[in-house]
């Protein structure tokens, strides 16, 4: 088996499913070579080891998840994971089954603890959970139209900048069907379970969080359709087109979620200027009120080599005291995976934000936050890659917060560098610093204004 088949290291993963939004199609890589070949089958073993150590400064409730600027509060920790994936191949029928270490909602565990003794001395990690698990059969389709049927758990994302739905790091269970009518144009239907029962249970019963602060309502059950169109355009790059219905059914009938979000983008280059840009927009029913979110992203980049340079505003809509007596629901709904960071190092993936999201364990991505972001990136040798970020971040709405609440989230500064040490393993590094603005003062998810979070993280990764 070849090394060059290695995964690439994990966050570029991530990014690779999400920057197009079913990229989940692709064949197994060609530069491969059997492990096991029963006449047609190809059998391919790939994995992947990380381990980062983490020093955040400033931050408080950093075990529980629950994370807030706090003064001289801090910790340290490294934590570990570990990936292994099968993918077979046997004509037009191709499928894939990928492990995971620890848990449902954890990608890795914390060196010296596990689920069920915690600083136990006997703390060996011994939790496998399944990250892919999919059959793909794809054939010449009706009427020799190329075509397809993807079955099972797979990471899924909707458009390059994923305003509304994302959950590459942890998979759904899904029925996929695609097909491509032209060479350049891939269309996609599909339905899955995001909760079969409920995201969350109390001594109430049934409860779903949309996003915190601002609805609850009892459901039992989800699933989320969705309609897809992509057409890649020689001189624009890709366009696509989504719709997507989100439908719950109520255990109280007075509460019902019919969730309706359309979404555009694109991607590409014209003139020699990168783009991204995205724009959702949500209409339906939460609670009986009339859906009105929206999202927006724009991100501009352009090389002067070896440096290139980027640019990127954002804006997802907020929920104000004056609309909860309006039957209207304004701010952006998202669906995200926990975990992941869509944007800052500190500020979005960190610590909780003007969404309503509580740190790392709810991920609300744009919600409410305007963003503003200047970048560069730098290669000063062939193996390393620097980049720099600033960032100036404002909320939408605060009056939900409180009287003469702030806007003034803050500014943020993150360093990310790589640096590929052989063919397969690769050193990285990520620094960010968040200067809180008024806003943290004027809420309780703050101590006071001179309080700024900061987050170190390194670690080493081995792709194989």
């Amino acid at each position: 088996m070849k090394k060059s088949i290695a995964l690439l290291i994990g966050f570029l993963f991530i990014l690779g499913f999400a920057a197009t939004a079913f990229a989940i199609h692709a064949e197994i890589p060609a530069e491969t070579s059997a492990i096991v070949a029963a006449g047609t089958t190809q059998v391919t073993l790939s994995g992947d080891l990380r381990v980062r150590g983490w020093y955040l400064g400033n931050i408080k409730g950093a075990s529980t998840s629950n994370l807030v600027p706090s003064k001289d509060n801090s910790e340290a920790y490294y934590d570990e994971r570990v990936r292994l994936a099968v993918d077979a191949a046997a004509g037009p029928v191709s499928g894939r089954i990928h492990l995971e270490s620890n848990n449902d909602s954890h990608s890795s565990y914390h060196w010296g603890t596990t689920d069920n003794a915690p600083g136990d001395l006997d703390s060996k990690p011994t939790s496998v959970s399944l990250l892919e698990a999919w059959i793909n059969y794809a054939g010449s389709g009706l009427m020799g139209v190329p075509s397809g049927i993807k079955v099972g758990h797979m990471p899924l994302a909707l458009g390059p900048a994923t305003l509304f739905f994302d959950n590459t790091k942890f998979g759904d269970d899904a029925l996929v069907l695609y097909t491509n009518p032209t060479p350049n144009t891939h269309v996609t239907i599909l339905t899955f379970k995001a909760a079969e029962e409920s995201f969350a249970q109390n001594s109430n019963g049934h409860d779903l969080d949309v996003y915190a602060g601002v609805f609850n309502g009892e459901f039992a059950k989800q699933e989320l359709g969705i309609y897809y169109a992509y057409l890649n355009d020689p001189h624009l790059g890709d366009l696509g087109l989504t719709f997507n219905t989100v439908g719950h059914a109520p255990i109280d009938l007075a509460d019902t979620l019919t969730l309706q979000d359309l979404g555009v983008f694109g991607k590409g280059n014209i003139m020699g200027v990168d783009y991204t840009a995205q724009a959702d927009f949500q209409f339906g029913k939460i609670s009986g009120l009339d859906a009105g979110g929206y999202g927006l992203w724009l991100g501009l980049g352009y090389k002067l080599e070896p440096v290139n340079i980027r640019a990127m505003f954002a804006y997802g809509s907020g929920e104000s005291a004056s609309d909860a007596n309006d039957k209207k629901m304004d701010q952006l709904v998202t669906f995200l995976g926990s975990h992941t960071q869509y944007y800052t190092l500190v500020y979005d993936y960190s610590v909780a934000g003007a969404g309503g999201g509580a740190g790392r364990d709810t991920s609300l991505g744009i919600a409410n936050t305007q963003v503003y972001n200047i970048g560069v990136d730098f290669t000063p040798i062939e193996k390393a890659k620097i980049s720099l970020d600033g960032y100036i971040l404002r909320a939408n709405e605060t009056s939900l917060y409180g009287n003469n609440v702030s806007k003034d989230i803050g500014t943020e500064v993150d360093l990310k560098g790589t640096y590929q040490l052989t063919k397969n393993l690769v050193y990285f590094a990520n620094a960010g610093v968040l200067s809180t603005g008024s806003f943290y003062k004027d809420t309780n998810l703050g101590v006071s204004a001179d309080t700024n979070p900061w987050v170190l993280m390194h670690g080493l990764e081995f792709a194989f």
